[in-house]
């Protein structure tokens, strides 16, 4: 198998991208160490990878907690020794324009989808260095490529990830470490949903109904993205076959952003 031997880190992986991502890993043979604020959700996951016949390692947490990162990361290395993949994909959305947004749920945002992302991948280079190398994957979503109305916190904070991104992949290449992001679309996932329900709500519409009206006007392709189609790109980069790629930033959107 393509990662037999290897270990792969996702975080958010109770739902959506991530836990697609963590059972692509898995199915091409890596360890799966498996993060979530959501614990059920992750243990479910892990019952899932272990009756295939895989590995993982589940934990409940916040990424914005340093010591839950430090215990995910430690229990990871225990379990299984080494760290070779990271899919920082947690995050939290919050609608809004900055005169609304109170300081707290600003630095909710700011604290998960940035800070966390930076917890984990410091805490994580040390241990990518030990086995010799390789790669850091972020998640920015199309929110960190453009400007989204009502999404002051969320846009910013993961537009902040592709400098992130960058830094890494200029920092560490030269211990094998590779580091890119990802920015999807529109993709059929928990949050995604959230997102539309909640716009629709001050709309008077439903969700199902923001969604059609986003896709039909702004998607080439016509249609929504499925976790699994995020899930094959990341694979592929963190594969031998995507080894001389870092720093790159990866729309996967339908050709959402094409036009900018």
């Amino acid at each position: 198998m393509k990662f037999s031997g290897k270990t792969a880190l996702v975080t958010g992986a109770g739902s959506g991208i991530g836990r697609a991502t963590a059972l692509a890993f898995a199915a091409q043979g890596a360890m799966v160490g498996a993060l979530d604020i959501n614990e059920p959700s992750v243990k479910s996951l892990q019952k899932e990878i272990e009756q295939a016949g895989g590995r993982c390692f589940a934990f409940g947490g916040d990424i914005a907690v340093p010591a839950n990162v430090t215990n995910f990361v430690d229990g990871c290395v225990a379990q299984f020794g080494r760290v070779d993949f990271l899919f920082n994909n947690a995050g939290v959305e919050f609608i809004s324009a900055l005169a609304d947004t109170d300081e707290a749920d600003w630095d909710k945002v700011v604290d998960t989808n940035y800070k966390g992302t930076f917890l984990v991948s410091k805490a994580c280079i040390p241990h990518l260095r030990t086995a010799g190398g390789g790669v850091i994957i972020n998640n920015a979503s199309d929110a960190g490529l453009r400007g989204i109305k009502m999404n002051a916190a969320y846009s910013s904070s993961k537009a902040a990830i592709i400098h992130l991104t960058r830094s890494v992949a200029l920092d560490y290449g030269k211990y094998n470490i590779r580091c890119n992001c990802i920015c999807p679309g529109c993709i059929r996932t928990p949050l995604c949903e959230r997102f539309n329900a909640e716009v629709g709500a001050r709309k008077g519409m439903s969700g199902e109904e923001v969604l059609k009206e986003f896709v039909d006007a702004n998607i080439p392709m016509g249609r929504v993205g499925m976790p699994e189609e995020v899930a094959s790109v990341v694979t592929f980069l963190c594969s031998e076959e995507g080894r001389y790629v870092s720093g790159a930033i990866i729309p996967i959107d339908g050709g959402l952003t094409a036009g900018m």
